[in-house]
């Protein structure tokens, strides 16, 4: 063993519900870890040779997020590897108690990372897609759900930081749903460029990637998956950005999507007929949408920043009797919340429709 190993630092520790910190940071006056879902600061001790040590716990079972905070400088730590890809980098640590997104003793699906040809992009775009157990064994064509992601993130993030692959073993393996695809595509089409405004970010996105979706990915899985063409076999969601995405192309497409979920989304906002004009709807595309529309999930956090703009969109839809289902649950703009929201739609999915709107 190198003396370059042999001098590695294990942080974090995990210990059942125990989670122990260490940094190396000889000229540091302070250092705290920040950023843990319903904790304070921690502050750090100091040892010998410089080496910074705390422990927080009992923790309750999740995936948790942190940073350090050296003499008030924000830092990832550089003991470990596990990270959540933002805009900017954080460091993740799992505390397990038999979630639903845990790695389970269960068959696992195959999970397939493409690069295809978007012509109406003119570039090599990503998605991943999941396929489920034994589908080389299966002959009938499968549901397919296509998931999106949010604005700092890519096409890994619902699998990295999702777990949503994990997550249909184990929902697959209960019987709770029957096998699927799951397609997740990199949301990014336009150029992201955090200086813009986001809603007009977004407007330009949402078009390339109706372009996008429809022109050249939806072709490219025809061609390599067996999955079905019929719309009440098709699903489309997404978490905050690619909430907004879902509602502006599932609306507009249900020919394509008959089920929408919609998880903390940007959605549309403005008054009523501004939001007419963006969906480009009108009366007789809202009472005909209702005979199409199998499922329209909507869920946001009490503590999302996102609330209010859910809460008009949803007063939207209700003025134009789109029928809909509204989850207004605990929890904020975090992933916590939007693997809750994923089991929930998947399962909501393979149930029969039913319209709920749960008031405020």
């Amino acid at each position: 063993m190198s003396a370059e190993i042999a001098a590695q630092i294990v942080s974090p520790q995990v210990d059942q519900r125990q989670v122990t910190f260490r940094l190396v940071a000889p000229l540091a006056r302070e250092v705290k870890v920040t950023g843990i879902d319903g904790q304070p600061d921690l502050a750090m001790q100091r040892g010998a040779n410089g080496l910074w040590q705390g422990t927080i716990g009992p923790l309750e079972p999740e995936i948790y997020s942190y940073s350090f905070l050296v003499d008030g400088t924000r830092l990832n730590d550089p003991s470990n590897r596990y990270v959540k890809k933002w805009l900017s980098l954080t460091s993740l640590f799992e505390i397990t108690g038999g979630l639903i997104h845990e790695n389970w003793l269960v068959p696992h699906g195959d999970l397939h990372h493409h690069l295809y040809d978007s012509i109406s992009t003119g570039v090599q775009r990503g998605v991943q897609v999941y396929t489920p157990p034994q589908y080389s064994t299966l002959t009938d064509e499968l549901p397919v759900v296509f998931l999106l992601h949010g604005y700092g993130d890519d096409e890994t993030a619902w699998t990295e930081v999702g777990r949503a692959s994990m997550i249909l073993d184990n929902l697959i393996h209960q019987q709770r749903i029957p096998p699927v695809v799951l397609v997740m595509p990199n949301g990014h089409p336009t150029r992201l460029d955090i200086q813009r405004d986001f809603d007009q970010y977004a407007s330009e996105n949402i078009s390339n990637m109706e372009k996008d979706l429809l022109q050249d990915l939806l072709p490219f899985l025809d061609r390599r998956y067996r999955i079905s063409k019929k719309p009440q076999h098709r699903a489309l969601a997404g978490l905050s950005m690619g909430g907004g995405q879902a509602i502006a192309l599932g609306l507009k497409h249900l020919d394509q999507f008959s089920r929408i979920g919609s998880f903390s989304a940007s959605a549309p906002h403005g008054n009523f007929e501004n939001i007419d004009l963006q969906m480009k709807m009108n009366a007789k595309d809202f009472e005909s949408c209702n005979s199409v529309l199998n499922l329209f999930w909507i869920g946001c956090g009490k503590d999302d920043f996102l609330l209010d703009r859910n809460k008009h969109f949803v007063k939207w839809l209700r003025s134009r009797k789109i029928k809909h289902s509204f989850q207004l649950t605990d929890g904020g703009h975090d992933w916590t919340v939007w693997r809750r929201y994923f089991v929930d739609f998947m399962t909501a999915v393979f149930l029969k429709p039913e319209s709920e709107d749960r008031p405020d």
